[in-house]
């Protein structure tokens, strides 16, 4: 998890977000600081699709740090089959990270009507999510 926060802040700096004391200090540290962000974010999605990310709370992090990418081409490329994967697999809390994401690309993943986002709401993140996915197949 370490990494995919150091990434995270690395991602936004590179976009341009002001950062606290804290993540200045954490990007600062970071060995992951000289890396280049492509060749970060290249990281995490081959971890990412070759099923590294073993555990959950792995994976959600590494969708929330791709997040700050800000790179709508992860969009067409990875978050849709990563939802599939997540749905197929039933990882709830992980369906609701990768909808999170979607969402601030601009995707119309909530349904229009739904007025709260909050990750226990498994039933209707999970409606959702299958909603979005049929506009594919």
């Amino acid at each position: 998890m370490c990494q995919l926060e150091e990434s995270a802040y690395i991602f936004e700096k590179a976009n341009g977000y002001s950062h606290s004391a804290y993540e200045k200090k954490i990007i600062s540290e970071s060995q992951l600081k000289d890396i280049n962000v492509a060749e970060l974010e290249h990281i995490i999605v081959d971890g990412l699709n070759s099923r590294l990310y073993k555990i959950e709370n792995e994976r959600i992090s590494a969708y929330w740090s791709l997040l700050k990418t800000g790179n709508h081409l992860l969009l067409v490329d990875n978050f849709v089959k990563w939802l599939e994967y997540e749905l197929k697999n039933e990882n709830k809390n992980t369906i609701f990270q990768i909808l999170v994401a979607l969402d601030a690309f601009g995707e119309p993943v909530f349904h229009k009507d739904r007025f709260g986002r909050d990750a226990r709401e498994f039933e209707l993140n999970i409606r959702d999510a299958k909603h979005y996915l049929s506009s594919f197949h």
